[in-house]
């Protein structure tokens, strides 16, 4: 296992528009560019952003990677899964 491979996929994915699009369009292949581990892969493909904070990840960079494929309109949803709130009414899940 490598965090840091799993970090520079991440960094590339938000720092290059291409790589942005191909994690958009084609996760599996995309996580598949990187020397990952079968579970790094899978969360990197999955876009499972709090495994990827779980497993060390800098979650800053989580955080902007998915603000990158999902949008700044859908940011709550982060915001809630995060600090354990439902995403409909912010209030404690």
């Amino acid at each position: 296992m490598s965090l840091n491979a799993l970090e520079k996929a991440l960094w590339q994915a938000y720092t290059n528009h291409d790589d942005t699009a191909r994690l958009k369009a084609d996760p599996a292949a995309y996580a598949g560019m990187f020397d990952l581990d079968d579970a790094e892969r899978k969360m990197l493909a999955e876009g499972d952003f709090m495994v990827q904070i779980g497993y060390g990840a800098n979650s800053l960079l989580v955080m902007m990677v998915w603000q990158a494929i999902n949008g700044l309109a859908e940011f709550h949803k982060y915001f809630a899964a995060v600090n354990g709130l439902d995403p409909e009414t912010m209030a404690p899940a």
